[in-house]
């Protein structure tokens, strides 16, 4: 489920004023903004609706909205003595000098104003952390900001607003035309990023109004405030920036304002027919029937993620009746390809029935598949290619059918029914069990191996050639001076010059078999059953790996032997990584995002944290000699505190877990999968050392409390959203007394400081020690920095006697800039130890 679990993780496993000046980009200013934050689809929800909005065609008022102009007959001139401001959530507009304009109205209705001068905005977020990420950014954790020129639109009531300041500030209308032209190109460009949300809003019911201004910072450049009821973090700070070729949306502030109601989704997708003809050129058509539950009645139109590469020729409901649809709506086919959405709205003729049903007809066409060279192909918008509606916590059944080349194969999502030939193609249908997130596919020229047990099958399947690029890599002779990076047990032969071949993936598929089967009997004694009957895994390119519903996306690196993985240029970390996590961190996928689900961005990274965890474990499992579990998480470790290239700060520093994919910035491409892998492992850690019970009566398991939280959070939660608030109320209900730091029966402690808070404390410790008659009277202090004064941890505290021998004293319950302790021991300590044995996230001198 985690595209962006791969190299980044792992510091590099291969070797190596006016309207024009501000909107140049802002055409996809709230649009970007929308397609990235959250990792909510672009108004993947339904709305109700009220019964007098269909006097004109949705596809009429989406026409009007676009080609609203400036009302040259109501410009007003404001002045620093004028005083007219907008106050919007925690943020102050102030206009000082310059000129307003309203929009025309729209069906009685104003939706916008333009503003060109000089204005000034501050905003103060009230959380903590929502101030330290601006701080991040804005170097204050305030927003404090002169602008040249503002685009607003807004649902909401801004038009009174804005007209009692100008008419408390004596200030009348003006004809300017001159004003209302300077704005035209600029309008004709930014209309249609904000037209659908308006449109949206005159189908709500209870509305859902949104705020957006796009203004100019003199410092900041443009950026963008919302205030959006549609979204659940209704208020947000930020804006775009291009790095290099890469564009992002640095999200400095976003957060549900107090009192306000959170938007909750009214329908469900219960179950997908799918049937989809991939022609011999890799482009496919298809068409899909999708059955929805509403739940209120009320609701009249709804999302789907699409991917771009996809168009809709036509969308019909239960009777045949054609619906009218948006999909990227004015946009060129280069406009599409850069910056179009994943999305389709679809207007329904009526609410439906009330907890009753109806299903949605699709056909589409385009390319998704990918062909990476030699023969190599994969599906590229694996998320996207259906219409897909909900997110990671709406589960339904699946029913896939397939016509494909003969000369493929193809895997998919579900049980296959028996395969069969057409003329040229091959056809099969796949169905789910049991409801499921998603569903996916992937097809090459195969070869395949399987394996099967009381319970399941596993298939893997495998391309007979690498990628072009790995082929090409894995070709080259290297010249002979090169020979000695190479472990002499991997050094190639260079004496008469003829490169070795290159591996095929094809050659690993029996062992990769084997493990897999392994690490799902592991992860059982976890997570419970195995929750399908087939395992299809399939090769991918690229430098990550992905856990769809009974389907892993593995790399093609995963596939190789280690001296295959060295010649194609990963370090020694970068190869345990692709071998002994990435496929089983995907397995662990098939509880965790697939049985397990998550709805908030907020909370994702749970499920990220246990399968990154139990794919650790696994490999420690295996390897026990070698203690990798340790090495993982002294690698993680170093990972949290080390500022790469790129990077403002170290990565323990830029953000909570709880951000999510905020994480990702252009000041820290690689902050999300650093701090929810490395640090969500870390803390899956802690709290199983938390919950051991080293001293368990014989034949108990010491892990037990630790495996019936896992065992519970599976159970309570499968098809379900599990949430931040849900896993530390379970926590709490098995801790032990000694994790109560603060008394009472409450982790608020750890996961204020460790999941909703950012930092890794750094200890030092001091000590004197002297004979009595009970032996070693130890005093000290522990230091403790990095973290804020209110942090507070368990700190294990031993005592080295004789080389190779640990004593453990006790623990330190940390707290403020030092804490006193005194212990007694039988030996002479020569040194004081800080959690030599890794049971807490933290830095020891």
């Amino acid at each position: 489920m985690d595209e962006l679990h791969g190299a980044s993780l792992h510091s590099s496993p291969l070797e190596k004023g006016s309207p024009s000046a501000l909107f140049s980009h802002a055409e996809c200013v709230y649009t970007l903004f929308m397609q990235l934050r959250l990792l909510l689809v672009v108004f993947g929800v339904l709305f109700p609706s009220v019964s007098n909005a269909a006097d004109s065609s949705p596809r009429e008022l989406l026409t009007a909205l676009n080609a609203l102009a400036i009302d040259s007959e109501h410009v007003y001139t404001v002045s620093t003595k004028d005083r007219v401001e907008l106050r919007k959530a925690d943020t102050v507009l102030a206009f000082q000098d310059g000129k307003i304009a309203f929009f025309q109205s729209f069906e009685g209705r104003v939706t916008g104003f333009v503003f060109s001068g000089v204005g000034h905005v501050v905003a103060l977020p009230r959380d903590p952390v929502e101030k330290q990420q601006v701080a991040r950014f804005l170097g204050a954790p305030v927003l404090d900001e002169q602008f040249l020129s503002a685009y607003v639109r807004f649902t909401d009531s801004t038009e009174e607003e804005l007209l009692h300041e100008l008419q408390r500030a004596g200030l009348a209308p003006a004809v300017d035309e001159q004003f209302a032209a300077l704005w035209g190109n600029s309008l004709d460009r930014l209309n249609p990023s904000h037209s659908l949300r308006i449109l949206i809003e005159k189908y709500s019911n209870p509305p859902a109004p949104f705020f957006h201004a796009g203004i100019d910072g003199v410092l900041t450049g443009p950026l963008d405030i919302l205030l959006d009821g549609m979204q659940n973090d209704n208020f947000s700070l930020g804006q775009p920036r291009t790095v290099g070729k890469t564009t992002y949306y640095d999200l400095w502030s976003c957060n549900r304002m107090p009192g306000s109601t959170p938007f909750s989704m009214n329908i469900d997708a219960i179950r997908y027919r799918i049937d989809t003809t991939i022609h011999p050129d890799n482009s496919l058509e298809a068409s899909a029937s999708i059955e929805f539950r509403a739940a209120t009645g009320s609701q009249q139109f709804l999302g789907v993620q699409l991917s771009r590469a996809l168009k809709i020729s036509a969308v019909t409901g239960d009777g045949g009746e054609a619906l009218p649809f948006f999909q990227n709506e004015g946009l060129t086919q280069q406009e599409i390809n850069s910056r179009g959405q994943d999305s389709l709205i679809v207007f329904l003729p009526k609410p439906p029935a009330q907890g009753g049903t109806f299903t949605l007809h699709f056909r589409y066409s385009g390319n998704v598949i990918e062909d990476a060279g030699n023969s190599v192909l994969f599906v590229g918008a694996r998320e996207s290619w259906y219409p897909h509606y909900g997110d990671t916590a709406e589960f339904a059944f699946y029913d896939l059918t397939f016509h494909w080349p003969k000369r493929l194969r193809l895997v998919a999502t579900g049980t296959k029914s028996a395969e069969r030939e057409e003329g040229d193609s091959r056809v099969a249908t796949w169905k789910t069990e049991i409801p499921v997130p998603e569903a996916g596919f992937n097809l090459g020229e195969y070869a395949s191996s399987s394996l099967s047990s009381e319970n399941r099958t596993i298939e893997v399947y495998a391309n007979r050639q690498l990628e072009e690029f790995l082929r090409a890599r894995l070709s080259a002779t290297p010249p002979p001076e090169d020979a000695s990076r190479y472990p002499s047990a991997m050094r190639p032969q260079l004496g008469n010059d003829i490169p070795s071949p290159p591996p095929s993936p094809a050659g690993f598929l029996k062992q990769l078999a084997r493990e897999i089967d392994s690490s799902i009997r592991f992860y059982e004694l976890y997570s419970g059953p195995f929750p399908f009957r087939n395992l299809g895994v399939s090769q991918i390119p690229g430098a990550f790996g992905q856990g769809w519903p009974g389907l892993l996306y593995l790399s093609t690196f995963s596939y190789l032997t280690d001296e295959a993985q060295y010649r194609a240029g990963l370090n020694t970390t970068g190869r345990a990584f692709f071998t002994d996590v990435v496929p089983f961190h995907e397995v662990a996928h098939q509880w965790w995002g697939n049985v397990v689900g998550w709805s908030s961005y907020e909370d994702q990274w749970i499920d990220e944290a246990i399968a990154e965890y139990l794919a650790l474990e696994f490999a420690d499992s295996q390897k026990n000699q070698d203690h990798p579990l340790n090495t993982w998480l002294a690698h993680y470790r170093k990972r949290l505190t080390t500022k790469m290239e790129g990077e403002d700060r170290v990565p323990a520093d830029i953000g909570p877990v709880i951000a999510g994919r905020r994480l990702i910035s252009s000041r820290s491409p690689d902050a999300y999968s650093v701090v929810v892998y490395a640090k969500g492992a870390w803390i899956m850690h802690m709290l199983r050392e938390m919950l051991r019970q080293p001293g368990a009566a014989s034949g108990k398991d010491p892990d037990a409390r630790f495996i019936a939280l896992l065992h519970t959070l599976v159970s309570k939660y499968a098809r379900k959203a599990l949430t931040t608030a849900d896993l530390q109320r379970e926590v709490e209900a098995v801790m032990t007394p000694r994790m109560a730091l603060e008394g009472g029966h409450s982790m608020e402690w750890f996961f204020d400081e460790y999941v909703r808070g950012t930092g890794i404390p750094h200890y030092k410790v001091q000590f004197t020690s002297h004979s009595s008659e009970k032996g070693f009277q130890i005093r000290g202090k522990l230091l403790q920095e990095g973290v804020p004064r209110s942090f507070i941890a368990p700190v294990p505290i031993y005592a080295t006697a004789v080389p190779g021998r640990t004593i453990f004293l006790g623990t330190v319950i940390a707290t403020g800039d030092e804490t006193n302790f005194t212990f007694t021991s039988a030996v002479q300590p020569h040194k004081l130890l800080i959690d030599p044995h890794m049971t807490l996230l933290c830095i020891p001198e």
